[in-house]
């Protein structure tokens, strides 16, 4: 945001800046682009109120830097549908989330890299510019009384940021967001917004799910690096005690900072990347037997491999192969 431009326009001016540019743009909807060499991503941004905006976000790439840096008067709140995000802010932490996440987010330390670990995330973002969004509020939800002053002082007071996870009531308002029916798109939003303020309003931090998970830059970087250590060769082990005392991090903070980030126990993970990779070899290699392939993925015993393939397909690798194989 710059000068004395509202939000709104600033994505309604909005022309190509680095890797973004503009898709559309229309009086309440824009439509904004960001590619890079790892993939691309989408932001579609509805105008709901003045000064309340609502952006689905579909991204399929591995990262995309953010140069959006908020005023201390706006606030935002995040939901994580899909996928995880990992925001590498400017102050040197890392914030985490991740599917059924609900963040209440100042924005004052946003600008940074935003991280997909699993190379897609799937979400809603509600914005609103505090002065002019509380100013629109009472005048045409009078009696709906809300105070979003209140409720950024009691979710980002402390680290500008609160992290809730699986509260059934929020995930389903953001959930209804996805049906909103086309005659009626913008109304639905607006009472879809409305009841989540209001949730906002009664509800307590301290009587929900909530994180506040962050972690050191330095720390997400080191899993980072362990992650590209165990995929480079998977027939190569490696204990997590190993790879903590390599990347010299405590072995707590690994496990901790690895699930964060990435969703799963480091084991778990490694076993879906075995098996993503069997899978490529199969239709990729047709003629390679499946005992080369499990040994090219880090299985010595041809019938574990197949065991483990089965659990997570549902079918032998010869049966995928022929299924998926054409």
């Amino acid at each position: 945001m710059t000068g004395n431009q509202t939000i709104w326009e600033t994505f309604q001016s909005f022309q190509e800046r680095g890797s973004f540019r503009l898709l559309a743009n229309t009086p309440n909807t824009v439509v904004i682009r960001v590619e890079n060499e790892t993939g691309e991503g989408d932001m579609i941004v509805y105008r709901v109120f003045d000064g309340i905006y609502l952006m689905f976000n579909d991204y399929h790439m591995a990262y995309y830097d953010s140069t959006f840096q908020a005023a201390h008067t706006v606030f935002a709140v995040d939901y994580c549908r899909e996928g995880h995000l990992v925001m590498e802010c400017e102050n040197g932490l890392c914030q985490v989330k991740k599917a059924g996440s609900v963040c209440i987010d100042s924005r004052v330390h946003h600008k940074g890299v935003a991280r997909f670990p699993t190379s897609h995330y799937h979400g809603i973002t509600i914005g609103f510019e505090s002065n002019l969004a509380g100013k629109t509020l009472d005048d045409t939800m009078s009696s709906i009384p809300v105070d979003l002053t209140a409720i950024r002082e009691k979710y980002c007071s402390a680290d500008g940021f609160y992290i809730m996870n699986d509260q059934d009531t929020l995930n389903r308002i953001f959930m209804d967001l996805y049906h909103a029916p086309e005659k009626a798109k913008i109304s639905w939003f607006r009472a879809k917004i409305m009841e989540l303020l209001i949730c906002l309003q009664v509800m307590e931090p301290q009587s929900l799910n909530g994180e506040r998970p962050y972690f050191y830059k330095d720390q997400v970087e080191k899993v980072h690096a362990a992650a590209k250590l165990l995929t480079e060769d998977l027939r190569e082990d490696h204990t997590i005690e190993e790879l903590a005392r390599t990347f010299n991090i405590s072995l707590t903070a690994f496990k901790n900072c690895f699930k964060s980030v990435y969703g799963k126990p480091v084991f778990t993970w490694l076993t879906a990347q075995r098996m993503q990779k069997a899978c490529e070899l199969l239709l990729e290699q047709p003629n390679m037997p499946v005992s080369d392939i499990a040994y090219e993925i880090g299985y010595e015993n041809v019938g574990k491999f197949c065991g483990v393939f089965k659990r997570t397909y549902g079918m032998s690798p010869r049966e995928y192969r022929n299924n998926r194989g054409g």
